[in-house]
């Protein structure tokens, strides 16, 4: 069984594809009799074989075409994968988004730039940064010094240099963001009985998370909260089959394929350096 990617491409008349770019919203109906998992993006090209396309979103019986200026403050996504996610990020219908795919495609960076943009505007009053504390390899390094903060802070190497980057490589200015946008960081091992109002809820490298690790990671949202999940199932240090990781159950899973408030996406362009999208080909990871 494959991972249900989010996305899938299609072949319709340009004048379906023209009136989509006039009207904005059409009758599903419009593109067949086809029936398609809610929130599923739609790449729409011209049976013609014409350059005519669209980028579209299923939504409760309707096409909607996404936002072609869409953007999280200055970040702007750099391919239609990432126009997609970003879509999915900033719409508050949205409450559960599902970001797969490789290092380097700009799961993370995106997700912080629609948290800090909907708190900005708010939607939300606070951002909660959570991942698992697992090592990259079989030995860690033991037991860490100090108080939670303290052992967590090695793990949060992801969130900070993306955060960096957007502050213009500006490391001073983390703390005013942090305090500014109410960034709370929490390792997944220590959420039981954590219950989130309000809050843009960020999970991170949840590849490794089994069916019982993700249900209460998913049943910590209360009332007024989004939750972003992300992943990739390329780098699981522990060697769990793919169809085990709560990630993979819960993507495939009939509930959330046709839930009005999830929706799933696998990046797969990437947007790395040369010498890191060489390491990630030749080790296919």
């Amino acid at each position: 069984m494959t991972m249900y990617t989010g996305v899938q491409v299609i072949e319709t008349k340009q004048s379906i594809i023209d009136q989509l770019y006039e009207e904005k919203v059409i009758p599903l109906s419009s593109i067949g009799n086809e029936t398609y998992p809610e929130n599923i993006y739609l790449v729409c090209k011209d049976t013609s074989g014409a350059s005519a396309s669209a980028l579209a979103r299923v939504e409760k019986g309707y096409l909607c075409l996404l936002d072609s200026d869409i953007s999280c403050g200055s970040l702007r996504p750099r391919n239609k994968e990432q126009r997609m996610a970003m879509d999915a990020l900033v719409d508050d219908s949205v409450k559960v988004v599902v970001l797969t795919g490789r290092a380097g495609t700009g799961k993370t960076l995106l997700t912080l730039a629609a948290a800090i943009e909907r708190v900005e505007v708010g939607q939300y009053k606070r951002i909660i940064l959570t991942r698992p504390m697992s090592w990259v390899g079989k030995h860690g390094l033991g037991a860490l010094p100090g108080d939670v903060d303290e052992k967590f802070r090695p793990y949060l190497q992801n969130y900070l240099c993306n955060l960096e980057f957007m502050l213009g490589g500006n490391p001073e200015a983390i703390v005013d963001l942090v305090h500014q946008y109410r960034i709370e960081f929490l390792p997944i091992q220590l959420i039981r009985g954590a219950s989130w109002h309000d809050a843009f809820i960020i999970a991170d490298e949840v590849q490794t998370l089994d069916y019982h690790e993700m249900v209460t990671l998913g049943t910590r949202v209360a009332e007024g909260s989004k939750l972003v999940i992300m992943g990739d199932l390329g780098q699981r240090d522990e060697k769990i089959e793919i169809e085990k990781t709560g990630i993979y159950k819960f993507v495939n899973s009939s509930g959330a394929k046709h839930s009005p408030i999830v929706a799933s996406l696998e990046l797969i362009k990437s947007e790395r350096s040369p010498v890191s999208q060489l390491f990630a080909d030749v080790f296919e990871v």
